[in-house]
């Protein structure tokens, strides 16, 4: 009998949401900490933590909630899970995102909300090799049990969840035309 154990999880949804007014909250907070902070991100900004959610994001944070109520069901929980935290990224040509993971969060996410083509995808890797370095193999088709990394394309308005320890880095942009995203964790 062939069995899936210590399975993970990306959960993701497409928002219909207009991104106008979101946008111009956006580069407002821009404008008022143009330094923002460095985490993961080289180049770019990333801007401050934020807990409150602002006025032009609530229609967003509704969204993704019910988003979270799917995942809290999959993985058969008890407890709710509410946002701690979330904050924006602005990748410009050639910025990305160092491989990092959420440390004291349980599920983590991304939402895009500008997405040029060659913006740069997320990847997700494996805490594990999945075969020998050194052996030849030659797979007929990735899928879950024989991939090292997990390749995510950003569209606009698409909602990534995703567990908080899973490891992940975003590629440069390679569009003069910035890449903008929010992310967020969420907890007990």
């Amino acid at each position: 009998m062939f069995n899936s154990i210590f399975s993970s999880y990306l959960n993701i949804d497409f928002f219909n949401i207009d991104l106008k007014e979101i946008k111009k909250e956006i580069f407002k907070l821009k404008k008022d900490d143009p330094k923002g902070k460095i985490i993961t991100n080289n180049g770019g900004w990333q801007s401050q933590s934020y807990r409150e959610i602002k006025k032009p994001l609530e229609k967003l944070f509704n969204k993704i909630n019910k988003s979270i109520l799917t995942v809290q069901e999959k993985l058969n929980l008890n407890n709710n899970l509410t946002l701690t935290n979330y904050w924006i990224n602005i990748n410009y040509l050639g910025s990305f995102n160092k491989p990092h993971h959420h440390d004291k969060s349980m599920v983590s996410g991304v939402y895009y909300i500008n997405t040029p083509k060659k913006s740069g995808n997320i990847i997700f890797t494996q805490p594990y090799t999945v075969f020998p370095t050194e052996k030849n193999i030659d797979i007929k088709q990735h899928n879950e049990y024989n991939s090292d990394y997990w390749t995510v394309k950003p569209e606009k308005n698409k909602c990534i969840l995703f567990p908080s320890y899973l490891q992940h880095y975003v590629e440069s942009n390679l569009n003069k035309e910035e890449r903008i995203s929010i992310s967020y964790n969420y907890e007990f």
